[in-house]
């Protein structure tokens, strides 16, 4: 049973782009239009104004908590329409949170999209750009600057991927035990107005290998989503217009529709949740969020969070 926990003013003042919950559920991000990210702590019933992130000279498209397990502890990721990515960690007092690490992508264009690898990475993150590129960026560790000081080193990689802007990326999480601290080897999807493409990070420096996806489908998407190892095989959701889109490998490895749901309305973002099931933002004047839950028989029930539910 989902109920709404509670309302609250951001004092925003521009319309709110992207709001995300960190992993324990006890932090809040917003970003805005305004350029600005508001952190709130939500532990209590009544969310508490912790600061604003000023970082950013236009607006803030998306915002990434980094996944409990990567060892990097609470740390925030913001992109934004400046082309800069920057990683924000709380100072001693937990209302001043200060910038650890910047990317300036600008010669790329807009940062759209952000995601976090797989805690078995490490502490690395890919970011979607509006020039058709895709990066990722890992940290590689700490050496000291001078007797106190202790400099982390980050290595990014930058992959021509698509023709036109990119929309969304989202990681494979069935990696090698031994991908520590390595790109080589991770698997990424991403969605982008020239299609969806599956493809995977080379030993040489920038190099990716694409793997083959049902070019019937190449259209524009405007989300794809990862859903977290099952044990059993690879599963993507995707969005085009009002449609979610499952796809798989077949036989000969290439990627192929698997179903689809029809939400007869604008799909805009997708979350996979515990238990293998996808949380759907979508809506046209207002936004809603439905639950598509799998049956047995592979068909997928679509389970109102006001309560309604019907089956695909």
């Amino acid at each position: 049973m989902t109920a709404i926990v509670s309302q609250f003013d951001t004092a925003h003042t521009a319309p709110i782009l992207d709001t995300q919950l960190d992993d324990l559920g006890l932090r809040l991000a917003t970003a805005s239009e305004d350029g600005l990210v508001k952190l709130w702590d939500v532990s209590a019933e009544d969310p508490l104004f912790l600061c604003d992130l000023d970082g950013h000279s236009g607006p803030v498209h998306q915002v990434a908590w980094a996944p409990v397990g990567t060892g990097a502890g609470a740390l925030l990721l913001t992109g934004g329409s400046d082309g800069r990515v920057l990683l924000w960690g709380p100072c001693q007092d937990p209302k001043r949170w200060q910038i650890v690490h910047e990317e300036n992508l600008s010669k790329h264009g807009e940062v759209r999209a952000l995601s976090w690898a797989p805690t078995n990475v490490g502490a690395a993150f890919a970011c979607a750009l509006s020039d058709g590129t895709v990066t990722a960026t890992i940290h590689q560790g700490t050496v000291r600057s001078g007797e106190t000081d202790v400099e982390h080193r980050w290595q990014t990689q930058s992959f021509a991927i698509h023709k036109g802007e990119v929309h969304a990326v989202s990681w494979a999480s069935s990696v090698g035990p031994d991908s520590r601290g390595k790109l080589a080897g991770a698997c990424l999807a991403s969605a982008a107005t020239d299609g969806l493409r599956v493809w995977s990070i080379l030993e040489v420096q920038g190099r990716s290998k694409q793997e083959a996806v049902d070019d019937s489908e190449n259209k524009e998407f405007r989300d794809v989503a990862w859903k977290p190892w099952d044990g059993n095989y690879d599963t993507l959701a995707s969005v085009k217009g009002h449609e979610v889109i499952f796809w798989c490998r077949d036989k000969s490895s290439k990627w192929v529709v698997e179903s689809r749901v029809d939400l007869e309305e604008e799909v805009w973002h997708l979350e996979w949740q515990a238990g293998s099931q996808l949380l759907v933002t979508c809506g046209t004047k207002e936004y809603r969020s439905i639950l598509l839950k799998q049956q047995l028989s592979g068909k997928w029930d679509k389970i109102d969070l006001s309560g309604e539910v019907t089956a695909q």
